[in-house]
């Protein structure tokens, strides 16, 4: 098979599809592990994950690593991205000094 050039346009929609798969897996996962099912849930952790995928693969694309080592690192972050958020929520809401019931 000839080598092709992917676009960047192609290369975020690889990066983006293998992200939200990556944290869809995950969520099944968790729902293996006995959290119940929803489609819902399913849909917007698979977004998530595809954001985080997508920020991640920028970022390291800017920082001059190989496309292959960007793509596959976009996969990790689609898998942990929602986790990542959730902890950095929690931690910013520690720092600040706002606790569940003022979200409310």
């Amino acid at each position: 098979m000839p080598y092709r050039s992917w676009s960047h346009t192609e290369i975020l929609g690889a990066v983006s599809g293998f992200s939200a798969l990556c944290g869809s897996l995950h969520y099944l996962l968790k729902v293996e592990e006995g959290k119940p099912f929803s489609w819902r849930e399913l849909a917007l952790h698979g977004m998530i994950s595809a954001m985080c995928g997508l920020i991640s693969y920028e970022i390291l694309s800017y920082e001059g690593f190989p496309q292959e080592l960007c793509g596959a690192l976009s996969g990790l972050a689609g898998w942990g991205g929602t986790r990542l958020i959730r902890v950095l929520e929690i931690v910013i809401n520690k720092k600040l000094g706002i606790n569940k019931d003022d979200l409310k």
